[in-house]
Order: structure tokens, then C-alpha cells, then sequence
């Protein structure tokens, strides 16, 4: 049995020595990527929300209850329509105070200021006829002095009246100073009730209200927030990562995560000058060249952006670009490693597009990975 034992335990080492021997002496296996030759497009893709270069916030003047609303979410409006009725009960009293004074000049205080002064100019003419004759008696002796000094007061008193009738007469007259003044204070009445009309003071869309007829609006409480007709927007997020490969003016394409199949064309058109130093995100606007009606206010979207185009390139994985400028690739050649340097035309998130001393079909290694250059390898096959 032991002499069995030992007989079979030879033919298993004589069988493994050999491939024992082979796996040591054998070069170590590397994963191999081909080099291709093709055309090359870098995007880079970024989540946002759709929305308008301005947002006015429409707040009233007065303190007043609001009477009526005429609009809601999602309706057009234009500059001057009314959006809301405010309660002007006390200026619309105000105002028919004014017009009944108006009235009252014009249909009595006017021709009664107009019969007295006819009256009181008679009443001096008289005064002057009496005065005169008075004069001329006493003169002749024919009265005392003093009756010719009563006909010269009253004479004096009939001028004052008549002056001040004339004075009224004057004020009262059409256009003069007091219809002048109940106008002024009508119109300023106007105005003043047209703030309790409150009206858009822009073209756009209603996007929220925040007031309903019967709530008090203050001055200054935003009322409706309408979204302003001009460029429509996608404004986004990108790590800092990758600013390098952003710059403006480059072609994108706005897809709604509620609507995958539309797919909006756009343009980089504001990189912000700052990164959010809590986030270590920059933020991107995209302006649509022509925004479908499909888009919503804030609706969410992704964007790609297009950072490079090549119609024909050398491209790798990423994985395989290294060294301390980022720019050495490790390839097989003849069974050896060999290092490289190349020039990076342009990187994508999982590919770079290089120029330099490579052919397509070439085997390119992962650099952090590979053995150092001049080590003997075999490849396997790779992705």
C-alpha cells in the first residue's frame, strides 16, 4: 500500500513540475485595450432646471382688501392689464365729494356770485349818483356836511362790496382758480384709485399667486410672481472638476427628465466666475435656441454638453493616459512594456482622443497598473 502511496505521489509531481516550471519562467499576463482609430465626441453631463433670465415679483401700493383677481397660474399677460382689484371704497368717496363740490360751483355758487355782483354794481352806481348830489348840495348849503359824508360812505362801503363780489366772481368763473383747484384734486383722486388697480408691468406667464379676493395686500408683499418673456435658460451645476473642459459658446442638447424623447438644442452661454465654496460646484446657463412649448417653469433637466469633436483620432480609455503631466502611456510592443509620451487632443469622461508614435490595434495598459518599461509580458485579450 505505501509503495502504491509513494508511486502515484511521482507521477503527480512529474506531471505538475513541469507546469510549475512554465509559470515561473513565463512573463506575467497584462490586460491589453486596443487602440482605436475613429471619430471622437467628448460631452460632459450636467442636471438642472429650466427657467427665465427674470422673475418679477408684482406687489401693490396700498393698503386694501383685494376685491377681485383676475388671473391665475399659467396665464399670459401683458404690460398694463389689470391683475387685481383692490377695495377703493374711501377714494371713490372721496372722489364724489369732489365732483359734487364741482357741481356745485358750477350750477350755484357761480351764477349766485355773478346775480350778486350785478347787484352790487348797480348798488355803487346808485352810491356814486347819491354821493355826486350830496357833494353839490352841501356845497350850495342846501344839506349839512355831514349827509354828504354818509352818501361818501356809503359810496365807499358799495365799492368794497362790489370789489369783493368781483374778487368771488373771478374764483368762481369757468377755469378759474377754484374749478381749476377741485379739478387738480379730482385728477390727483384718479391717479390715486388707479393704484388700486394693480397692473403687470411686463410681458409674460403668471407663475404663482400668493393672494387671494378678500386678503389685505401690504405694501411690498409680493402678490404674483411672473416669469418675464425673454430667453428661456437651463441653469445648472458642474463639479469644478470639470471647468477645464467647459468654455462658452459650446453646443448642447436640453433633455427634460419628464420628457426623454425631446431633445432641445442649446448653447453654453454664462460660466460662473466663482465656485460654491459649500458644494465645490460651479454653476452653467444654457440658453435654448428655440424652446419647445412643452418646457415648463423649473422643470428639471440634463444637459449634455458637447466639449470636443474630432472626425478621426486615436482614442484610448482613460485609464491608460498617467505620469506627472498626465500625458505617458505604457504600451506592448515585441512583449516588452515601452512608455510613451503623446499629445491629448481632447478627454471625455471615459476616453481621451491622443496624437503621437501609435498605430490602430496597438495594446495600451492601465498605467497605474502596468509593470514598469523594459519588463517582458504577455497580453491577454481586453474590453
Amino acid at each position: 500500500m505505501r509503495r502504491s502511496r509513494l508511486l502515484f505521489g511521482g507521477i503527480v509531481l512529474l506531471i505538475a513540475l513541469p507546469l510549475l516550471l512554465r509559470s515561473l519562467l513565463s512573463p506575467p499576463a497584462v490586460q491589453g485595450f486596443p487602440v482605436q482609430a475613429q471619430p471622437f465626441v467628448a460631452t460632459v453631463v450636467v442636471s438642472g432646471r429650466i427657467a427665465t433670465p427674470s422673475r418679477v415679483l408684482v406687489a401693490s401700493e396700498v393698503l386694501a382688501t383685494v376685491r377681485e383677481r383676475r388671473v391665475s397660474e399659467g396665464d399670459r399677460v401683458e404690460p398694463g392689464q389689470v391683475l387685481l382689484v383692490l377695495d377703493d371704497a374711501p377714494l371713490r368717496a372721496r372722489m364724489e365729494e369732489v365732483e359734487a363740490q364741482l357741481l356745485q360751483l358750477r350750477e350755484r355758487l357761480r351764477p349766485e356770485t355773478e346775480a350778486s355782483l350785478s347787484e352790487a354794481v348797480a348798488r355803487r352806481r346808485q352810491a356814486e349818483r347819491d354821493a355826486r348830489r350830496a357833494r353839490e348840495l352841501a356845497r350850495g348849503g342846501l344839506i349839512p356836511e355831514s349827509e354828504s359824508e354818509r352818501a361818501e360812505e356809503a359810496l365807499a362801503v358799495a365799492q368794497a362790496q362790489e370789489r369783493r363780489l368781483a374778487t368771488l366772481a373771478r374764483a368762481y368763473a369757468p377755469d378759474g382758480p377754484e374749478e381749476r383747484l377741485l379739478r387738480a384734486r379730482l385728477e390727483t383722486l384718479r391717479a390715486e384709485r388707479e393704484r388700486y388697480l394693480v397692473r403687470s408691468q411686463v410681458a409674460g406667464t403668471v407663475l404663482r399667486r400668493f393672494i387671494e379676493p378678500g386678503d389685505v395686500a401690504q405694501p411690498g408683499r409680493a402678490l404674483l410672481e411672473i416669469a418675464a418673456d425673454g430667453p428661456v435658460e437651463a441653469i445648472c451645476q458642474a463639479e469644478e472638476r470639470q471647468l477645464a473642459r467647459l468654455s462658452l459658446a459650446q453646443p448642447a442638447w436640453v433633455v427634460p427628465d419628464a420628457l426623454p424623447e425631446l431633445r432641445a438644442e442649446a448653447v453654453l452661454s454664462f460660466i460662473a466666475p466663482a465656485v460654491d465654496p459649500t458644494t465645490g460646484a460651479i454653476e452653467l446657463r444654457f440658453r435654448l435656441l428655440d424652446p419647445p412649448a412643452a418646457l415648463r417653469q423649473d422643470m428639471t433637466v440634463s444637459v449634455e454638453v458637447e466639449t470636443a469633436r474630432l472626425e478621426q483620432a486615436l482614442v484610448v480609455p482613460n485609464e491608460a493616459l498617467g505620469g506627472p503631466d498626465g500625458r505617458r502611456i505604457r504600451v506592448v510592443r515585441e512583449g516588452r512594456v515601452e512608455e510613451l509620451t503623446v499629445e491629448v487632443l481632447a478627454r471625455g469622461l471615459e476616453r481621451s482622443a491622443i496624437a503621437g508614435p501609435l498605430s490602430s490595434g496597438e495594446r495600451v495598459l492601465v498605467y497605474a497598473e502596468a509593470p514598469p518599461p523594459g519588463q517582458r509580458v504577455r497580453l491577454r485579450e481586453g474590453r
